[in-house]
């Protein structure tokens, strides 16, 4: 089909039905060709110009920041389901908040990689605007969490982003590596934030100075 009806259509649309066109088609033509794919790319995948899509999101890092948004929203609507499921088990809310984080990952890789690669190249950038999103939002259930349980809720946004940050190293490694199986790297993950480095049990006493 040619880019002309295409384009009628989607200008037939709101200016939020376009832009959630725009995003649907960049989707699809980073999962067709990965990461690296070019604005040109994307702009054909919507039947438009690639004019069109800058002055939709002014600039490259204008799509990214709405894609993860986008990525972000769906992070959040799936660990606060699985928190829900999770009942009131706290090492089970825990992996499951980890096991949904890491699947999405799992299963949109290359979306995942375009969106933080390339966010993260931003100067001084220290955490991706995606996982900062996600560790605010879960900052929030935490919160609730912690107060519902007359626990203090101010460590709930340094645990978020530790826990978010942590989580997201660990997977944006393992996406790429894929040494070990999904589960085992969830359960690994637990581990270490439930128990801590408690495995590597008791530290062995220093040996006592060799004589002069």
């Amino acid at each position: 089909m040619s880019p002309g009806p295409v384009r009628r259509r989607v200008a037939r649309r709101s200016p939020q039905e376009r832009r959630q066109a725009f995003l649907d088609a960049a989707v699809a033509a980073i999962r067709r060709e990965g990461a690296k794919v070019s604005m040109e790319a994307i702009a054909r995948e919507a039947g438009v110009t690639k004019p069109i899509v800058y002055r939709l999101f002014g600039d490259r890092d204008g799509l990214l920041r709405a894609l993860g948004e986008n990525m972000a929203t769906q992070v959040l609507h799936e660990v606060t389901r699985a928190l829900e499921e999770a009942g009131d088990n706290p090492k089970e809310m825990l992996r499951t908040a980890i096991a949904a984080y890491v699947a999405l990952i799992d299963e949109d890789p290359e979306v995942y990689r375009f969106v933080t690669e390339q966010s993260s190249t931003a100067p001084g950038a220290t955490i991706t605007g995606l996982s900062a999103d996600v560790a605010r939002a879960i900052a929030v259930v935490l919160g609730e969490q912690l107060r519902s349980r007359n626990a203090d809720s101010g460590a709930a946004e340094p645990w978020a982003f530790g826990v978010v940050g942590m989580v997201h190293l660990a997977g944006d490694w393992w996406v790429r590596t894929r040494t070990l199986p999904r589960d085992q790297l969830v359960t690994y993950l637990v581990d270490l934030l439930w128990d801590g480095f408690v495995a590597l049990g008791p530290v062995p006493p220093s040996p006592p100075p060799a004589p002069a």
